[in-house]
C-alpha cells in the first residue's frame, strides 16, 4: 500500500510526535507475524547475552572466560591464509573445549539468521561445521532449525566476504555489553534507543549492516528490516515530506518507525523493497551492482578470497609478513604511502594489497589516479566545469566521487589509489581533505565546508571505509616534499629491490631451458651494483635498480638475449641517468652485467 493512498483517508499519526528524534518506550505496533520465529530466537540468543544460556546445550557458555578464549585464539590470531573460511576457523579453534566454541556458533547463527542471501541447508550446514569441532559434537535444535528457514532482508556480499570481521565485531561486543552497568543493559531490552547507542559505540571495525541487523533483531518493533543506510536515506527522503506532510526529523530510525506506523497500522512492515514501493523511493534504478545493495536473493556460497598468499602468488617478492603488516597497519591508519627506488613494483603491488583489504578481487572498490605538476583541488577534489551550455557547474572529482560510491557501500572497503604521489603538490590537491583524512576523523562530528560549496549542502566527512593508497619513487628528484601534516595522516612503508630466492625461482620457471647458474649470477651483480649505487655520496639507497626491471611478465624465450636486451633499453638508460659526467663509470657497470653473456 503505497504513502499517498493512506494519506488520503487515514489521520496521519506522524503529528503525535514532535518534530525532533521520538523518544521513549518503542512505537506500540506488533511484529510482522511471520517471522516470529526467527525473532523468538534472536531474543533467546539476547537473553543469553545479558544473563547467559545457550541454544545448543543445557550448560552457560556465554561466559568471560570462554569470550577470553575466544579473544585470543580467534581475534587476536587471524588466518591470513588462502585456506576456506572453515578450514580457517578449524585450525584457529583447533584443542579449545565445548564452551568458546559453541558460544563462536551462537554467534555465527546470530550474524547469519535473518539472511535471505544464504538458504536455509546453507546456514545449518556452516553452523555444523563450527559444532562438528566441538568434543560433544551437539545436534541443531529444531526450533534453530526451522528459525534458519525464515529470510528476512539481503546481507549483501558483505555477510559472506567479512563473515571473520563480523564474528570478532559480535565476540568483542559481547565482552563491552558485559562490562556495562546492569541498569543501561536492562534498558537496552525496553528501549530501542539505548539499544541503538550501545550497538554503535560498541569496539571493532565499523562493520555498519552487521550493527543494523543487531538493532532490527533486537527491537523489530521500532527498527525496520533495511540494513543500508543509503537505503534508509532514500526512503526517508522519498516519503517525507510528500507523503507524510511533515519535514523528516534528525533521526532517520525514528522517521523509518513512525511511516511504517502510518503506512501499516497494524504493525506488518511495509514492503519496501517490492513495488509499488520500491518505485517510490528507486523509481526506475536497475537492480543495482555494488557490493552492499540489498536485492534479490542470491546463491550462499562463499565469496573466493584474496589473500597475501595470493599476492606472492600473482608475482610478489617481498617477505609475506612484511605484507601483512603492512594491511594490518592500513586498515587503523587508513592512509599509506609505498615509496621505493623505481622498479620495486610499488604500483603493482598497491592494486593487490587493495584486493587484500577489501577481502576479494572487486575492482569496482578500487580507483587509480595519477597526480602530476598540474593536478590541483579543483581537479582530484572539486571544481568548477563548463557545462554543454557554456555555464560553469561544480563537478566532484575523483576523491569526492569514490567517498560517495564508499558511503554506499558501507561494509565494503573501497580504495583510492594514488600513484606518483609526491609528483604533483598533495596538500595543494588535498585542501581541506588533508584534515578529513585522519582516521580519527571520519564521523560528522569533524565535517568542514568544502572550499566549493553546492547549494544547500552540509559540512562534509570522509566515510570511515574510504582508504587511501600512494605510490612514491623516492629516486625522481623533481619531486615535491611531502610536509610534516601529510606524513602524520600517511604511514610510509618502504619497498626494497626484492632480488630474493622468490624472484630467482621465479626467473627459473621462465627460463627452464637455461641453467639456473646464470640466473644466479645475474642476482650477485645486480646486488654488486645496487651497493655501488647505495655508496655513491651523489646517489644513495633510493637510486638502486628494482626488481621489476628483471621480471618478465609473459614467457620471452632464451634468458640471455632476454638480459642484454634489459640492460641495453632500461638499466643502461637509468645508469646514464644516474652518472651523466661519467660515461666511463657507466660503461664499466653495463660491462660488469654483461660479462658472459
Amino acid at each position: 500500500m503505497s504513502g499517498s493512498s493512506r494519506a488520503a483517508g487515514v489521520t496521519n499519526p506522524l503529528l503525535q510526535y514532535s518534530s525532533g528524534a521520538i523518544d521513549g518506550p518503542p512505537l506500540p505496533h506488533g511484529v510482522d507475524p511471520e517471522h516470529h520465529e526467527l525473532l523468538h530466537l534472536a531474543g533467546v540468543i539476547f537473553g543469553h547475552l545479558q544473563h547467559g544460556g545457550s541454544v545448543f546445550v543445557t550448560d552457560d557458555v556465554w561466559t568471560e572466560a570462554n569470550v577470553d578464549l575466544l579473544i585470543r585464539h580467534f581475534v587476536e590470531r587471524p588466518d591470513v591464509s588462502g585456506d576456506t573460511f572453515d578450514t580457517k576457523i578449524a585450525k584457529q579453534l583447533d584443542g579449545l573445549p565445548d564452551g568458546p566454541i559453541l558460544l563462536l556458533a551462537e554467534l555465527y547463527l546470530l550474524q547469519m539468521l535473518p539472511l535471505h542471501n544464504i538458504g536455509a541447508d546453507k546456514k545449518a550446514a556452516n553452523l555444523r561445521c563450527i559444532l562438528d569441532l566441538a568434543p560433544s559434537k551437539p545436534e541443531l535444535p529444531e526450533d534453530v532449525t526451522q528459525a534458519l528457514s525464515d529470510q528476512v532482508f539481503n546481507g549483501g556480499i558483505a555477510f559472506l566476504s567479512r563473515r571473520y570481521f563480523h564474528l570478532c565485531v559480535l565476540i568483542q561486543f559481547l565482552r563491552y555489553f558485559r562490562a556495562l552497568d546492569p541498569g543501561v543493559q536492562s534498558d537496552c531490552a525496553t528501549n530501542p534507543l539505548t539499544w541503538r547507542r550501545v550497538v554503535d559505540d560498541a569496539p571493532g571495525t565499523s562493520e555498519p549492516t552487521l550493527r543494523r541487523s543487531l538493532l532490527y533483531l533486537r527491537h523489530p518493533e521500532f527498527f525496520a528490516p533495511v540494513v543500508s543506510a543509503e537505503h534508509l536515506r532514500k526512503i526517508i527522503d522519498a516519503f517525507y515530506p510528500e507523503h507524510t506532510g511533515r519535514a523528516p526529523s534528525d533521526d532517520p530510525d525514528a522517521d523509518l518507525a513512525a511511516l511504517r506506523l502510518w503506512m501499516e497500522p497494524q504493525g506488518r512492515t511495509p514492503a519496501f523493497y517490492d513495488p509499488p514501493l520500491r518505485h517510490m523511493w528507486k523509481g526506475d534504478e536497475p537492480e543495482p551492482a555494488d557490493p552492499a545493495a540489498s536485492g534479490p536473493a542470491v546463491s550462499g556460497s562463499p565469496v573466493d578470497t584474496y589473500t597475501v598468499e595470493d599476492v606472492v602468488s600473482d608475482g610478489a617478492f617481498h617477505d609475506p609478513g612484511y605484507l601483512r603488516d603492512i594491511v594490518t597497519r592500513w586498515t587503523e591508519q587508513r592512509n599509506i604511502v609505498l615509496q621505493g627506488p623505481p622498479g620495486t613494483g610499488k604500483t603493482w603491488l598497491a592494486k593487490r594489497l587493495a584486493y587484500v583489504l577489501i577481502g576479494q578481487r572487486l575492482d569496482a572498490a578500487v580507483r587509480s589516479v595519477q597526480f602530476h605538476p598540474g593536478t590541483s583541488y579543483e581537479d582530484f577534489v572539486r571544481g568548477w566545469r563548463p557545462a554543454a551550455d557554456g555555464r560553469l557547474t561544480l563537478v566532484d572529482g575523483p576523491l569526492m566521487q569514490h567517498a560517495e560510491a564508499a558511503r554506499n557501500n558501507p561494509d565494503i572497503p573501497h580504495v583510492l589509489l594514488i600513484e606518483e604521489f609526491n609528483r604533483g603538490n598533495p596538500a595543494q590537491a588535498l585542501g581541506e581533505m588533508l584534515t578529513l583524512l585522519e582516521a580519527t576523523k571520519r564521523s560528522s562530528r569533524d565535517a568542514l565546508e568544502l572550499t566549493y560549496m553546492k547549494d544547500g549542502e552540509k559540512p562534509f566527512w570522509l566515510p570511515d571505509n574510504l582508504h587511501v593508497i600512494g605510490t612514491m619513487n623516492t629516486a625522481d628528484r623533481s619531486l615535491a616534499l611531502v610536509d610534516f601534516a601529510l606524513r602524520r595522516r600517511f604511514a610510509f612503508f618502504d619497498l626494497e629491490p626484492a632480488f630474493t630466492q622468490t624472484w630467482v625461482d621465479h626467473l627459473r620457471e621462465k627460463f627452464p631451458k637455461d641453467e639456473s647458474t646464470k640466473i644466479t649470477e645475474v642476482r650477485k651483480r645486480l646486488e654488486t651494483l645496487n651497493t655501488s649505487i647505495s655508496e655513491d655520496p651523489s646517489l644513495g639507497e633510493s637510486f638502486r635498480i628494482g626488481h621489476a626491471y628483471l621480471t618478465p611478465g609473459r614467457e620471452p624465450g632464451d634468458f640471455g638475449p632476454w638480459y642484454r636486451s634489459v640492460v641495453e633499453t632500461s638499466i643502461g638508460p637509468q645508469l646514464s641517468e644516474y652518472w651523466p659526467g661519467n660515461p666511463a663509470k657507466v660503461r664499466q657497470e653495463i660491462d660488469a652485467l654483461f660479462k658472459g653473456f
